[in-house]
């Protein structure tokens, strides 16, 4: 990740500036600075419309909820702000209308993040902290380059890991009941 910044270097940005980015700025707001985050790959966004995909059919099956793909902003404090891959509101915890623009009270129920080689130690060190603050119940970390998917759920403010897997086998998450992901499709 690089910092990238037209301001002189130092500035202290908000909340605020965050959701006030173009839509095509990809930049998240980390400790005040905004931070471009890496161009995305044809990989990485074949993983996140795969699994946004999964999580929308489980939902339309009767489960409810809503996916949303990479793009939503979500607050973690007024000098943090991240977008995640994928993320997942389960049906009674939707975001509220007065929340078009990003995610400033609650939490989703699941947050998905495609790591990147320059991006490994950040989705797996101060996001995984990040999210574990703001309480988000579930947090699968994907690495495409490794073809692992470590699913993490959060006990007592911290994240365990629930299952982690590798190569072709299938992810079958029990706290989406019936849902399998095959992650021979994901590195397909």
């Amino acid at each position: 990740m690089t910092s990238h910044s037209a301001s002189a270097a130092g500035a202290h940005y908000t909340w605020d500036d965050f959701i006030a980015l173009e839509e095509d700025d990809l930049r998240e707001l980390i400790d005040g600075e905004l931070v471009e985050v890496e161009v995305l790959t044809h990989s990485h966004e074949k993983i996140v419309m795969r699994l946004g995909t999964s999580l929308t059919n489980w939902s339309d099956a009767g489960h409810g909820g809503v996916a949303l793909a990479s793009g939503y902003k979500v607050r973690v404090s007024d000098r943090r702000g991240l977008m995640p891959d994928v993320q997942f509101y389960r049906r009674g915890n939707e975001v509220s209308s007065d929340q078009e623009q990003g995610l400033v009270r609650g939490r989703a129920d699941l947050v998905v993040e495609v790591v990147s080689p320059s991006s490994r130690r950040f989705d797996r060190v101060k996001k995984l902290n990040w999210y574990a603050q703001l309480g988000v119940p579930e947090y699968w970390i994907v690495d495409p380059q490794e073809q692992t998917l470590e699913h993490l759920v959060l006990r007592e403010g911290a994240y365990v890991i629930a299952a982690s897997l590798e190569g072709e086998e299938v992810f079958r998450p029990g706290s989406f009941e019936g849902m399998e992901i095959s992650l021979a499709k994901l590195w397909a």
